[in-house]
């Protein structure tokens, strides 16, 4: 995949650009950068052409949006400028970003025949659609632009309307590229601007992340402006901001005039399906907090059937509305299923949450999926078991919550009475309680969970959600639900 650290030149004249770029001229590696409206509309094409003199692939961020014709025959000139990625705004529809593709594809085979060159000698340049602004937040954009979808929704449906336009990838903030790589394919590429080093001020950006949680996240390009081009030592801190997206210099396929044919060979041998379940717990976490599964309320506690007074109440049933949190927890549900019980047969969902996950994860996995009823039927067959289960299957249970453990305990039990080999219990969240612990292992049951209350707790208090005082609460509430003590 490529992957790059883009600096924007947002600087107001040729002068200052170009004053900018000398402090680059002795370094091997040039820079990739982002020429926008401000620096092309003052010095128009003669920009471009000077930074391409000096070695430089460019970014023409001016996001095209007009009628279909207008954006074509635009796009054919910008690309028959030689830059290495150009854009347009997806919300122009899909049928402007075709154009917009139609336009492009003719201004590269142009700019290849006045350069004398065959459009195979040349590496193709990018073309990539704007989502949603990184200084526009959920609530600017309900207000002044009446969306009412979430941002992760709107941005994942702008992406899903790129690819069908056939374009490369979109622009999207850090909180968006992994849910559009899930939903577009590893090989459909992020662009992702407001990046700032660690303690860094926000600026006017809203959505941002570090170079570092950039890489975790796998976006393939990060916009770097002011932590670098405001800087006491540009360069230095250009090298960090590499060095921290995990760009190593003396990397072979580092040279521009290598990148095309680098990247050409690692699309074509790279295993697309080679994907780590690290971080999976905290964005799982992310997500139930985002659709509102979760809530956290530790000064108006909520209260259980049993009675107890608990600052959190969880609705997993809330993911299934929610496509971009149910694929990325539908997904982790089947990786981990692979690698914690790799000799599983069958799924069996719990009733009634755990049944559409384990429907969903076993057309993921080709595996068969019935489910447990809470009771036998008083009717019928008097089944308690729903679907074909042979005697020494060896079975997953899915789970959408575990609190105390005692109803997943229960369908483990039932199903064992029915002849099943029960490798585990697979859920998507658990309270990590005391009592639950203590009770699979008496059963002899391993639980495994995508997220547990504590990661939920530490991404709730990075989010803003709950404060210092709150997280000692509800960790207190954990270790002994029955003590309303953590309440005071």
């Amino acid at each position: 995949m490529q992957k790059d650290v883009i600096i924007a030149l947002d600087f107001p004249s040729r002068k200052e650009t170009l004053e900018f770029l000398d402090l680059f001229e002795s370094e091997e590696r040039k820079p990739f950068v982002k020429v926008g409206m401000e620096l092309f509309y003052r010095e128009g094409p003669d920009i471009i052409r000077e930074i391409k003199k000096r070695g430089h692939k460019i970014f023409l961020d001016l996001k095209l949006h007009d009628i279909p014709n207008t954006v074509e025959h635009a796009m054919s000139n910008l690309t028959f400028l030689g830059v290495d990625m150009v854009n347009v705004h997806a919300q122009g529809t899909i049928e402007m970003m075709k154009a917009a593709k139609k336009g492009f594809d003719a201004g590269f085979e142009r700019y290849c025949e006045e350069n004398n060159s065959g459009l195979g000698n040349n590496a193709k340049p990018i073309l990539i659609a704007v989502t949603q602004l990184t200084s526009t937040s959920e609530e600017d954009m309900k207000r002044d632009l009446l969306i009412e979808k979430s941002m992760a929704e709107t941005v994942l449906h702008y992406g899903e309307n790129a690819k069908k336009a056939g374009l490369d990838g979109v622009v999207c903030s850090p909180h968006e590229a992994d849910i559009i790589h899930r939903k577009c394919g590893e090989g459909f590429l992020t662009v992702t601007p407001g990046i700032r080093f660690e303690g860094a001020k926000k600026d006017d950006q809203v959505r941002i992340t570090s170079p570092e949680r950039a890489k975790e996240i796998g976006c393939d390009f990060i916009v770097v402006g002011r932590p670098i081009t405001k800087s006491d030592d540009p360069v230095k801190s250009y090298k960090r901001c590499l060095k921290d997206f995990g760009i190593e210099l003396d990397d072979e396929c580092i040279d521009t005039e290598k990148t095309g044919k680098c990247n050409e060979f690692l699309d074509e041998n790279v295993d697309s399906e080679c994907k780590t379940l690290e971080g999976i717990s905290s964005e799982v976490a992310k997500g139930l907090l985002e659709i509102k599964a979760v809530f956290l309320r530790p000064e108006e506690p909520f209260t259980w059937a049993s009675g107890i007074k608990s600052p959190i109440y969880c609705d997993n049933r809330l993911i299934l509305t929610a496509p971009h949190v149910r694929d990325l927890v539908e997904d982790a549900l089947a990786q981990t299923i692979e690698k914690e019980f790799p000799d599983c047969e069958v799924l069996m969902g719990t009733a009634t949450a755990g049944i559409a996950h384990a429907a969903i994860v076993g057309e993921i996995l080709n595996l068969p999926m019935g489910y447990v009823r809470g009771s036998a039927k008083d009717h019928g067959r008097t089944n308690r078991i729903e679907g074909r289960l042979e005697k020494g299957s060896k079975v997953v249970v899915i789970e959408d919550l575990i609190s105390t453990g005692g109803s997943s305990i229960e369908t483990v039990e039932a199903l064992r009475e029915a002849g099943a080999e029960v490798l585990g219990v697979m859920s998507i969240f658990t309270y990590k309680m005391k009592k639950s612990v203590e009770r699979f292992v008496e059963s002899k049951v391993k639980a495994v969970s995508l997220a547990d209350l504590d990661s939920l707790v530490d991404v709730a208090a990075k989010g803003g959600y709950i404060n210092d005082d709150d997280v000692a609460k509800i960790l207190r509430f954990r270790d002994n639900p029955s003590d309303e003590s953590w309440m005071k």
